[in-house]
């Protein structure tokens, strides 16, 4: 029966295999009966042939090229088969496959870039056509940056965009951005609108391969139409969409690895054993170091092996290169596909990212079966579909997201730069004699933190869904459209922390009764403990809903044509925890005219409101206009050496909700307070107070805006640019009011009561041309823009000049403020003391005010000095003369940390397959604050390489030109200056530690190859480059050595600024 059984399996089986067989046979005999060769020609309008243009069946990723004369032949073509030819300078074409002889492609020319549509705020226009204020980056452009956060691009790319680099942290990477420069004083009402296919989300999770461009909208009239929420400008992201025609399919892998920007390192042990013994001789003390003590720091700093029981005293650490390893590995793919028919298109875009920290391998992997290092990985999936349900309806939908799993110690940053390297002893060893890790409370040791900081798992998700549904109402009206879009995001980030520990001890290195490395005592400073059990943890959680619906109307008559639309729009974001959501409301219009392309006239409207406010001061009207003339179309200007020459100019009101004045501040808040006690027994129950009193004048900022623009294009790029002017006039931003009386006995809730004004321009100006197969070009752009207070609610102040009201808008962030926590949105801008000498005659050093008036030969009294100041401390400036120096001395002169002017320069070639380009990019008009820790630390007693640039380190003679010129006044052991460089009581709020922060950066550099198109045509290839880039690779600034111009101090307390460099290849299918 098994014989049997088997047997018949056995027949079956052939029988299927048989089966299949003819059916293979059958299905390649029909192929080959209908498949031919297909041949033809390319050719221009004029009958000129087209070399070099890609041809292929659609949906399918074959090609070949035309020939020199416009000649193809593709195989295995049928004659149902439609056919796709694409060539650049023309527009694409699909025709049905002609085996007739004489087959002839005319193909359409594509020369006047400026008929194509770039994105505008729901909608797209003729870029010929905008007559707002815009500036567009394309998503190619950005991908030549390797960065993995878009906006460190921006100002590199476009116009009157401003940004700062917080962070360069692994996953946690911070780039605060302003369109038109900071334009409110509050500061929490900055932050420009993202919207990302017409809907508001984060751009934070977006990579720059499924991105078609980003337009900046920087005028009212533009962002008008987002009401209250456009005051700062828009970020409009457009992603790629799939077209019909050939499949593409389009591969990128990049290896790269990062490094520190910049090292500001300690001292070695010889330089600082001499610089903590000539401060303690300036302080009037003994010295620390012997002079055989410090010729054994010289040897071993000189890398000198030392004998017998020398070798355990004497030790010169790198604490810097204990936490930082030279780099870091970053690893990036992405694969795209997108294609279709007429009926339905789709495009699929995949990313993956790895990006490692800069902590030493060395000690991240120092535990056996776990690492303690910092990871990120990162997944970023997109797609889309679009689908022409019938020829009046059309249905879209968006589906995408990103995971981040981020590994990273538990340590915080802070303590691991902090405590384990910058106030960390050089003197003191990594490992004891016996091989135990050392640690102490002079010398955390970086390596110790490392081993020793457990795993913080971060997941942070991002999900997103948009369905939009267009439909066609043309047999109702011509040009009449309708849509609804609807999309629904999420957001979560899920923390998991797992502790542990190591043994580490220290020892009395410095005991000279110990001879023998066997006599030393341990002292046992951290013990060992396993890798604990996770501690989960939601961080954050929020999601987003859009809804969305109108319609549309397009139509043009003669050479009149009038696009329209009216839609509704409803906003909705649910941040975390137990706060209500954020709920806005909109009734919107647009108008776009033009005639015969050469007068255009846009209008918008926007009735919108929002929950924050009070119930009858809900709604606002929002608007903008703008006109424009195209003169390069005028009959009598029109020739072919001017491709555009428009004249602009737009006018706008739009809002601001987002203020940072929380939730319904037009209401009361009470809060637990002063408690109860009943009874004998006197239970004490909490009670409940009013603690802000509400404002019902909480309101929207408003932001007014006129804006003049000129476009133009002479002799086909050869010089080409635009020039914008604008002025804004912003109103209702909110203040403290210093008009409340303290008798009230609670606080008041802001009021929006201030005013301010911005002013700037911006300028582009390009030259691109070619010399025989040598293209080149060179592009420069200019953003500038200041701005300055007009009206708020202060107290009168002593001193004239530091009346806020007509300087510039300050935050007056602390050096705490601005490096020692995350980012709090602070820029700086303070008031000052002027520094005018060091104090270099002690007989003329005044004891106390009087003493001051009464010999007016001596320096202005030091409020700060107790009558006791010492020489090579600041003298400065006595504004008000009183002969006395304190606040009222300081002077408003200062800018803040984000540049008024920035100036980029942008020149490239391609030839014969190769090309290059460079970036440089400069921020002028901007100061930092250096905390006098860059010289000499009071905290840990350490100096860095600026020591040598204080007052005394050399002599103590005032008058040696050392003195007189010295950078940086007197240190002091254990402390700070009073005179002039201490933090609580703000002396350091000077000209010595506030400084010129203007730096030219080299921020991006890419070289690249591509084969030649005949060659990878063969294996059906579009494009096969190869490629290397960098980015932020070099400053130049008058900041100190080893500082990051545009972050001093991140060196001290946070994760330093990176450098980054990649090798690519580009394949395309």
């Amino acid at each position: 029966m098994y014989n049997l059984n088997h047997i018949i399996k056995k027949l079956t089986g052939a029988g299927k295999a048989l089966l299949l067989g003819t059916l293979l046979l059958a299905t390649s005999t029909v192929w080959a009966q209908n498949a031919q060769t297909l041949k033809g020609r390319i050719v221009d309008a004029e009958g000129n042939p087209i070399a070099g243009a890609v041809v292929n069946v659609a949906e399918e990723s074959r090609i070949v090229l035309s020939d020199e004369n416009g000649y193809f032949s593709l195989k295995n073509v049928k004659a149902s088969d439609e056919i796709c030819i694409s060539s650049v300078g023309f527009k694409s074409a699909q025709v049905p496959a002609d085996f007739n002889e004489g087959f002839k492609i005319e193909l359409e020319s594509d020369i006047d870039e400026y008929l194509h549509t770039t994105p505008v705020a729901f909608g797209r226009k003729a870029k010929k056509l905008v007559t707002e204020s815009t500036s567009v980056v394309t998503g190619e452009e950005l991908q030549k940056h390797p960065i993995t956060v878009l906006q460190n691009a921006f100002t590199s790319t476009v116009t009157g965009m401003e940004t700062y680099e917080w962070s360069s942290e692994p996953g946690w990477t911070e780039t605060a951005m302003y369109i038109r420069g900071i334009r409110t004083m509050n500061s929490g009402a900055r932050a420009p609108l993202v919207i990302v296919d017409n809907m508001e989300r984060d751009l934070s999770f977006l990579d720059a391969f499924p991105i078609e461009n980003i337009t900046i909208l920087k005028d009212a009239a533009a962002t008008a139409i987002y009401g209250m929420r456009g005051a700062n400008g828009a970020i409009l992201v457009t992603t790629k969409r799939g077209s019909a025609g050939k499949t593409n399919i389009d591969f990128t892998q990049e290896v790269g690895f990062q490094m520190l920007s910049n090292k500001m390192e300690n001292q070695n042990s010889y330089n600082m054993a001499l610089t903590r013994n000539r401060v303690k001789y300036l302080d009037g003390q003994d010295p620390m170091y012997t002079d055989e003590q410090i010729e054994m720091y010289r040897r071993v700093s000189n890398g000198e092996t030392l004998e017998g029981i020398d070798q355990y005293r004497y030790f010169n650490t790198s604490w810097a290169d204990e936490l930082y390893r030279e780099t870091a590995p970053m690893y990036k793919t992405n694969l795209q596909i997108s294609g279709g028919n007429e009926r339905a298109r789709y495009y699929v875009s995949f990313s993956y990212l790895r990006q490692e920290g800069m902590w030493n391998e060395k000690w991240t992997n120092y535990n056996k079966n776990y690492n303690t290092g910092h990871t990120l990985n990162r997944w970023n999936l997109r797609s889309n579909i679009d689908i022409d349900v019938t020829k009046y309806l059309n249905v879209s939908l968006d589906l995408g997201g990103r995971i981040d799993n981020i590994t990273q110690p538990t340590e915080s940053v802070f303590n691991l730069a902090t405590f384990g390297v910058v106030e960390a002893n050089p003197m003191e060893p990594v490992y004891t004699p016996n091989g135990q890790i050392y640690a102490s409370s002079t010398a955390n040791n970086a390596g110790r933190y490392l081993a020793a900081s457990g795993q913080e798992k971060n997941r942070r998700r991002n999900l997103y869904s948009t369905l939009n549904v267009n439909g066609d109402l043309s047999s109702i009206l011509k040009g009449l459209k309708v849509n609804a879009t609807i999309s629904f995001d999420s957001y979560e980030t899920f923390e998991s922390t797992q502790r542990n520990s190591v043994n580490s001890y220290n020892y009395d290195y410095m005991n000279m009764d110990v001879t023998d490395p066997s006599q030393f005592k341990y002292t046992q400073y951290t013990t060992y403990s396993a890798l604990s059990d996770p501690t989960p943890n939601q961080r954050e959680f929020y999601y987003n809903l859009n809804l969305m619906g109108g319609l549309g109307y397009s139509n043009k008559f003669g050479q009149h044509t009038v696009e329209a639309r009216a839609f509704a729009r409803a906003y909705r974001n649910q941040p975390n925890g137990y706060v209500s959501s954020n709920r806005y409301l909109s009734y919107n219009g647009q108008v776009t005219y033009d005639y015969a392309n050469r007068y255009i006239f846009s209008g918008n409207i926007s009735r919108m409101a929002c929950d924050n406010f009070r119930e009858d001061e809900r709604w606002g009207t929002f608007y903008g206009a703008s006109a424009g003339w195209v003169a390069s179309e005028e009959p009598w200007l029109k020739n072919k050496n001017i491709s555009l020459l428009k004249l602009r100019a737009s006018y706008g009101r739009a809002g601001q909700s987002t203020t940072g004045g929380g939730r319904y501040a037009y209401q009361n808040t009470y809060g637990s307070a002063t408690g109860y006690g009943f009874g004998y027994s006197g239970s004490y129950v909490n009670g409940f107070a009013e603690t802000l009193a509400g404002n019902a004048n909480n309101k929207w900022e408003i932001s007014d805006m006129l804006n003049i623009g000129l476009d133009f294009d002479f002799w086909n790029k050869k010089l080409y640019g635009s020039v914008d002017a604008f002025k804004e006039w912003r109103s209702n931003i909110l203040v403290t009011r210093t008009s409340v009386p303290s008798l009230l006995g609670i606080s008041v809730a802001q009021d929006s009561y201030g005013k301010a004004e911005t002013k700037g321009f911006e300028v582009t100006l390009g030259h691109r041309h070619h010399i025989g197969d040598f293209n080149y070009y060179i592009e420069g752009m200019l953003t500038y823009n200041t701005n300055k207070i007009t009206e708020m609610d202060e107290t009168e102040p002593n001193v004239e000049w530091q009346r806020k009201t007509g300087n510039r808008i300050y935050d007056y962030t602390s050096v705490a403020g601005l490096y020692e926590s995350s980012f709090n949105n602070g820029v700086g801008g303070w008031n000052r003391y002027k520094f005018t000498q060091w104090a270099s005659d002690a007989n003329l050093i005044a004891t106390s005010q009087q003493d001051a008036i009464d010999h007016p030969e001596k320096y202005p009294y030091n409020a700060a000095s107790n009558g006791a100041q010492k020489l090579g401390t600041a003298v400065f400036k006595d504004l008000n003369g009183d002969r006395q120096i304190d606040s009222n001395d300081m002077i408003p002169d200062t800018y803040t940390i984000i540049p008024e002017l920035i100036p980029t320069l942008n020149f490239g070639f391609e030839w014969k397959g190769f090309d290059a380009r460079a970036v440089f990019t400069a921020y002028l008009n901007r100061d930092v604050f250096l905390s006098p820790a860059v010289a000499w630390s009071g905290w840990g007693n350490q100096g860095t390489h600026e020591v040598v640039k204080t007052w005394g380190y050399y002599t103590d003679d005032p008058l040696d030109s050392r003195n007189v010129h010295a950078t940086y006044p007197r240190p002091t052991y254990g402390s700070y200056n009073a005179i002039d460089s201490d933090r609580d009581t703000g002396t350091y709020q000077n000209d010595i530690w506030i400084v010129n922060g203007n730096f030219l950066s080299l921020r991006n550099v890419e070289v690249g190859y591509s084969l030649p198109k005949r060659l990878i045509a063969k294996a059906n290839l579009t494009k096969c480059r190869l490629y290397f880039s960098g980015y932020n690779l070099c400053t130049w600034s008058s900041v100190p050595d080893g500082c990051d111009p545009e972050k001093p101090m991140s060196y001290v307390w946070w994760y330093p600024k990176t450098r980054t460099f990649t090798f690519g290849i580009n394949i395309g299918f």
